[in-house]
């Protein structure tokens, strides 16, 4: 029994040194696990947008366009991922 246990310990650190991070890093931040490197890409891109338009980097009206090819880009890739997962069956 404690051999069993102590193998799903050492199978939960290695899991946890997923990317290269340490297990400290789960620990301290435990929003990490569970994140969507794809979303994740997105996310930070989009916050760039905004912290440029915030710096006076761009005009308003380039935020916007930029900002609506980024999510449209999003859009597409999230369509073609959930196609690969699920693929709609030929009738």
């Amino acid at each position: 029994m404690n051999a069993t246990v102590i193998f799903f310990f050492m199978i939960l650190l290695a899991g946890c040194t997923y990317k290269g991070q340490d297990l400290e890093t789960y620990i301290d931040q435990p929003e990490t696990i569970l994140r969507d490197p794809h979303y994740a890409s997105y996310q930070e891109q989009s916050d760039d947008l905004e912290k440029q338009y915030l710096d006076k980097k761009m005009t308003y009206a380039d935020y916007l366009e930029k900002k609506k090819t980024l999510d449209d880009k999003y859009s597409k890739e999230v369509k073609q991922r959930e196609e690969i997962i699920s693929p709609e069956p030929n009738p």
